[in-house]
């Protein structure tokens, strides 16, 4: 059922309402809510007295008023229900298990006044895997602070307990403060009385000195008019002669302002002559400073370039041993012919390498292409030729039939989506080279292609039954069943090619159109959901469809189907995220370069500015979020969390990441879109260090500033300081950050 009126009211701390929808009481929601909950939830203890018939009953997971208000560190709400301690959930919540106890949520969050309050009540008791409250605060959440006053409360929890109070007692406590409470302010009324009485008599002595003041007033204003007669007629003769020097000033001025535009036009050329003479200065050091990196270039590409040609000598012996090995063997003739036929094609574009080599030493990766790149498993390069996808070699297969066949599983995962369900000159899929190799983890990723078959009519279960051990090791994998959802009607044009991931609302699948070729397809089961994911997924399907610009994530289409609680998001396909990358380059130890640093700024902020001058914060700005496109651009993806701006322009729910989340939004104040701009901040530096500026909210929170960019240059650690400025007024805007970087570019 939905909210009833008393749970409105008890919603908004409302006590009228609460008498008036008392008849309501002991009703729940369609999740099991009541409208005690509710005010324990919004830390509206004066409610709590009124709904004490609701004390003890719990929603369809097992939670109580006493666990929601530990749960939103609520802590007269918690003193108002010590009668529910001892009471455990039923079922699963947010990761806790069920016989979860408000003194395990309490430890979990360091709320450490609270587990002081319910361990008498609630300490030694257990949850479902055999947990107790001490473990809970051994593991609580990191971003909770230091959990050593929790701990050492814990430390020795005893399996004694005293049973909770009624409660009547506990409401009876609160009756009595606030009768203390009424008779202070009775004092104070009757004292404001007397003061009220002196207030009186001292008006009334202000009345009899405004009397006296209104005749001398009047006494003055006839002086006053005859001074005014007198001033008229001095004034009448000093017009004359102001007439007279306004002609010369007048005169005078004209010189001015001749001689001002004359200085200004100089100031103008000499202003442009500057310019001209930066710019110049600037071109010579960036050419110098190009001229080296293209010697230094030129000199690594000669050594690789020498690596590279000895380890194609030595695929190319390995390759010929290869040949003349499976020329000895007998068994499974045709397969046999098929790999002699492929080894001899290999051994043809090894030759050709060779020769290329041979014969110039270009830049290494201006000579690759994706499939090069696939067949040497080199991730970041296949990237940059993602335009390839779709071309085959003159035996017509793909790059991803390439890694399929060498079990480059990485590779497999990044072209499937774009190369799935080809075949080559003779039929075969890339699933039937993953078979024919035994590469078992590609099986896996390309199952959707088990029903295709090769120019002969045979199938991957065909093949795997002609390998030695193919029965027992290959065709129980391609046997498996493959999950992929039911489309709608209204989403029939797409074919599902694979599934990319899941992440924490829903999971993500490839997905082709002819209309719009390859793209990914997000579903969303929200039935079982909470009503405020539901109203985030909601409001992310209202915002998305009408944004087009080409830093922020396109989506073709968006569709709602209520009857089975499902939603589908169609959006442009991307090749990674800027997670991947700053991790990647971590890895190898390669750092972004100044130029790198900039791009990403300037091509963020864009999207930024456009999300920005539409009346939209993002609100949850982070490398996840920012995905990147076949081209290498920068572009802002997941509006989960996306806002309009009302007419205030400032908004106060607690949202985002921790790592990317702004001072004023830790500390629970009203925020508005400069915390996407800290968040891009935060990026930025990220970027520049490998490093978050801060290591945890504390860090946030107080009045230092994130370490210095050291190594950097100046404008850019200056810009990057500025973004991650404790107080919002002094960030600059998305737009500024914009027009800075492209002043960079």
């Amino acid at each position: 059922m939905s909210d009833t009126a008393l749970m409105e009211a008890s919603k908004k701390g409302d006590l009228e309402g609460v008498k008036r929808s008392f008849s309501q009481v002991g009703k729940q929601d369609r999740f099991g809510g009541t409208a005690l909950m509710l005010a324990a939830i919004k830390g509206h203890a004066n409610c709590i007295p009124l709904l004490e018939e609701e004390i003890g009953m719990q929603d369809k997971r097992g939670l109580t008023a006493l666990m929601w208000a530990t749960y939103n560190d609520n802590i007269d709400s918690v003193r108002l229900l010590f009668s529910e301690a001892g009471k455990q959930t039923t079922g699963e919540w947010i990761g806790f298990p069920p016989g979860t106890t408000a003194l395990m949520i309490a430890a979990y969050h360091n709320h450490t006044e609270i587990v002081q309050l319910l361990l008498p009540y609630e300490q030694g008791l257990t949850d479902s895997k055999g947990h107790t409250a001490q473990r809970y605060a051994n593991n609580g959440a990191p971003w909770r602070g230091d959990f050593t006053q929790v701990r050492e409360l814990l430390e020795y929890e005893r399996a004694e307990r005293i049973p909770p109070p009624s409660p009547r007692l506990t409401n009876q406590e609160h009756i009595n403060e606030l009768t203390t409470e009424n008779d202070s302010l009775k004092k104070d009324l009757s004292s404001s009385k007397n003061a009220h009485e002196e207030t009186k008599k001292e008006l009334s002595q202000l009345n009899q000195e405004v009397s006296s003041l209104k005749q001398q007033l009047q006494k003055a204003n006839k002086e006053n008019d005859i001074l005014h007669e007198q001033f008229e007629d001095k004034g009448r003769q000093d017009n004359t002669r102001i007439d007279q020097l306004t002609a010369e000033v007048s005169s005078l001025k004209q010189q001015l302002d001749n001689a001002i535009n004359e200085s200004k036009r100089h100031a103008e050329m000499n202003e442009d002559l500057r310019k001209a003479s930066d710019q110049n200065r600037a071109l010579i050091n960036a050419l110098t400073t190009e001229k080296a990196t293209l010697q230094e270039q030129l000199s690594k590409t000669t050594e690789d370039l020498k690596r590279a040609l000895a380890d194609q000598k030595a695929q190319n012996l390995a390759l010929e041993k290869e040949v003349t090995q499976l020329r000895t063997e007998s068994h499974d003739m045709k397969d046999l012919r098929r790999r002699l036929e492929e080894v001899e094609e290999e051994k043809k574009v090894l030759l050709q390498n060779l020769a290329a080599v041979g014969g110039r030493l270009p830049p290494a990766r201006e000579d690759s292409s994706l499939i090069s790149s696939a067949i040497q498993g080199d991730l970041d390069t296949l990237r940059r030729h993602l335009d390839q996808a779709g071309q085959k070699d003159s035996s017509g297969m793909t790059a991803l039939m390439h890694a399929a066949s060498r079990g480059q599983t990485e590779v497999v995962r990044l072209l499937r989506p774009l190369e799935a369900h080809l075949q080559d000159g003779r039929g075969w899929t890339a699933l039937m080279h993953a078979v024919r190799g035994g590469h078992e983890e590609c099986i896996g990723l390309l199952l959707l292609e088990r029903d295709m078959k090769d120019g002969e009519g045979r199938t991957a279960e065909d093949v795997a039954n002609g390998l030695p051990d193919g029965k027992k090791k290959i065709t129980p994998l391609l046997r498996k069943k493959v999950h992929l959802p039911d489309l709608p009607d209204e989403l029939s044009s797409f074919q599902l090619t694979g599934r990319l991931g899941r992440g924490a609302f829903g999971t993500v699948f490839s997905a082709w159109s002819e209309e719009h070729g390859n793209c990914a397809l997000k579903v969303v089961e929200y039935e079982e959901m909470e009503r405020t994911i539901v109203d985030s997924l909601r409001r992310e399907m209202g915002t998305i469809p009408s944004l087009k610009h080409p830093h922020v994530l396109r989506y073709h289409r968006v569709h709602d189907d209520p009857d089975n609680g499902t939603a589908y998001l169609v959006m442009d396909w991307c090749s990674g995220t800027l997670l991947d990358e700053v991790r990647g380059r971590g890895e190898r130890g390669e750092p972004f370069r100044d130029e790198e640093v900039w791009r990403c700024l300037r091509e963020m902020a864009s999207g930024l500015a456009y999300l920005h001058e539409r009346g939209l914060v993002h609100r949850d700005l982070k490398p996840e979020n920012v995905l990147l496109s076949s081209d290498g651009r920068c572009v802002l993806g997941d509006f989960g969390l996306a806002r309009t701006l009302g007419d205030s322009s400032r908004m106060s729910t607690l949202v985002g990441t921790f790592g990317y989340m702004a001072p004023e939004i830790h500390q629970g104040e009203n925020y508005d879109k400069s915390v996407d701009v800290w968040a891009l901040g935060v990026m930025g530096y990220e970027m520049c260090t490998h490093a978050l500026p801060f290591e945890n909210v504390a860090a946030v929170l107080n009045e230092t500033s994130a370490p210095s960019l050291e190594g950097r240059p100046s404008d850019l650690a200056d810009l990057i300081s500025r973004m991650l400025s404790k107080d919002p007024k002094d960030r600059p805007t998305a737009r500024e950050v914009l027009e800075e970087a492209v002043r960079h570019q």
